[in-house]
């Protein structure tokens, strides 16, 4: 199926679309635009149109199948531990009730049982997390500080979070009250 050829960039004066109200070509949605406004919207329709065709398509950073090239070591984890922003709050959350059950498989409603946090807080910080993570960690040679897993038999849809004994037992020595250093005075 071929799409409707485009307006002319910018719409002449008195211009009007000639088709009667309808549904919207497939890819395509009718928004209500103020007149005075369309020659302006008609004209960034173009930019973007001519920016999508220039470069090449942005490819996602996801991190490499398999284990990962680098672990998570204890001051990585204790420095995502220590984030203030609501993300790494919600993850430490997380974090602290994955490791509180090493190898469990936890949905996202075990998550906001577990953590006192509604299933929206927690779905959205998984959702920032790995901005997050690109932008202040090594996430594509790390991943996540945890495991991702398809569902278990009476969740299979669901995805489901788990951490192994060893970074459990890594997230709790991040978690703990750090030793004081030697050059502190007692």
């Amino acid at each position: 199926m071929t799409a409707p050829a485009p307006p002319p960039y910018p719409p002449r004066a008195g211009w009007a679309p000639t088709r009667q109200p309808g549904p919207a070509p497939d890819g395509m949605v009718l928004v209500a635009v103020p007149m005075a406004y369309v020659p302006h919207v008609a004209r960034l329709l173009a930019e973007l149109d001519a920016g999508q065709r220039a470069g090449p398509p942005h490819a996602r950073v996801a991190p490499p199948p398999g284990p990962p090239a680098a672990d998570w070591s204890v001051d990585d984890l204790r420095r995502l531990s220590r984030g203030s922003s609501a993300t790494h709050r919600t993850v430490a959350a997380v974090l602290d009730a994955l490791a509180a059950e090493p190898d469990r498989l936890f949905t996202v409603r075990d998550l906001a049982q577990a953590t006192g946090r509604p299933r929206k807080k927690i779905v959205g910080a998984m959702a920032g997390l790995t901005r997050l993570l690109k932008a202040h960690y090594d996430y594509a040679g790390r991943g996540l500080p945890f495991a991702r897993v398809d569902g278990r038999p009476e969740a299979s849809r669901e995805l489901c979070y788990t951490v192994d004994a060893r970074r459990a037992a890594c997230w709790r020595e991040a978690r703990s009250p750090s030793p004081p250093s030697e050059s502190t005075p007692t």
